[in-house]
């Protein structure tokens, strides 16, 4: 029985004795499970056992892993037990979830892309009329817990500066999803490309060519949302660190080569956990190119597919 649906927490909660944030799961259940037990955080039979305590997933839990589904009811369930248990867990959208209720099908797993397809397609798998795709269309893209905000790509200061309100911008994302799709400052902060789903300037922003934040800008940015520290994932970091004198924390580790490291507040006080636990991320999938053969109903299938899956693409208000 999957129960009532999880309640979405408050955007918006005081800091309990302990948080645990990770990111960029990515469709990782296999690291998902031995994280979640090795932080004590489910029991051996995936379970939550981290009572009145908190977990921020900092969005990108979906698209290249195999597992989505099963990562998205990992995450669904474990937000019903710990409603249940006076605890919460916070799910983030990234900028792939985003994607993925769009129909967009670029970072997609083969396998899982298969596997949607046998449901209709992503926006059909995802769609709002299921319990997956009602959930996540409620999701938001930014929370604060007590001085700390969590939101996928980062707070730019251009952002900061229009004095939008955490309820302004989750509003403008919920909105989205409901139709709600003319431009507008909120919205454009919530999914635009400077917004905070897709902002890279606080962690390798020279590579991306975008102006690096100033000490000053970090600081008026938070003063902005009253916080004290920003959390951030969206781009791999060889390491959870912070930056900015400890203002920023960039913890997207969502590679084998970077530390097995976690972001854990304790108290309000924010400590680098190495726990162990390696990603295992799935190597690319090679793909091989020949030309298209007229004569195979297997080419034909798969050209129908793509031209179907390009005029759903066109359906997407612009210019998002």
């Amino acid at each position: 029985m999957l129960g009532e649906a999880p309640k979405v927490p408050a955007e918006v909660a005081q800091m309990p004795a302990k948080v645990v944030a990770l990111s960029d799961i990515e469709g990782n259940v296999t690291f998902l499970d031995a994280a979640l037990a090795k932080l004590e955080i489910s029991d051996a039979n995936g379970a939550w056992k981290f009572g009145s305590n908190q977990l921020v997933i900092v969005g990108d839990s979906v698209d290249r892993g195999r597992d989505v589904f099963a990562v998205l009811w990992r995450l669904y369930n474990l937000s019903q037990q710990a409603h249940a248990a006076g605890g919460a867990v916070h799910v983030l959208l990234g900028n792939h979830e985003q994607y993925m209720l769009m129909g967009r099908v670029k970072s997609v797993n083969l396998e899982h892309a298969h596997g949607a397809l046998r449901l209709g397609g992503l926006k059909s798998a995802f769609g709002a009329d299921t319990i997956l795709g009602e959930w996540l269309r409620q999701l938001p893209v930014l929370v604060k817990i007590g001085p700390v905000l969590f939101t996928h790509g980062g707070i730019s200061p251009e952002v900061a500066a229009k004095n939008l309100t955490i309820a302004q911008i989750n509003g403008a994302m919920s909105g989205y999803w409901r139709g709600t799709t003319a431009a507008s400052p909120q919205l454009e902060a919530a999914i635009g490309l400077g917004g905070l789903t897709q902002y890279r300037g606080y962690v390798r922003g020279k590579e991306f060519n975008l102006r690096v934040p100033t000490d000053q800008d970090v600081s008026d940015v938070l003063k902005a949302y009253g916080a004290s520290t920003m959390v951030v994932g969206h781009t791999v970091v060889p390491k959870v660190a912070g930056q900015y004198n400890g203002r920023v924390f960039a913890i997207d580790v969502n590679d084998d080569t970077s530390a097995t490291e976690v972001l854990v507040f304790e108290d309000g006080v924010a400590r680098v956990v190495d726990f162990g636990v390696i990603r295992h991320v799935d190597p690319q999938q090679v793909t091989t190119l020949r030309p298209i053969m007229l004569t195979d109903s297997a080419d034909w299938r798969a050209l129908w597919a793509l031209v179907t899956r390009t005029h759903e693409l066109t359906k997407v208000p612009h210019p998002y």
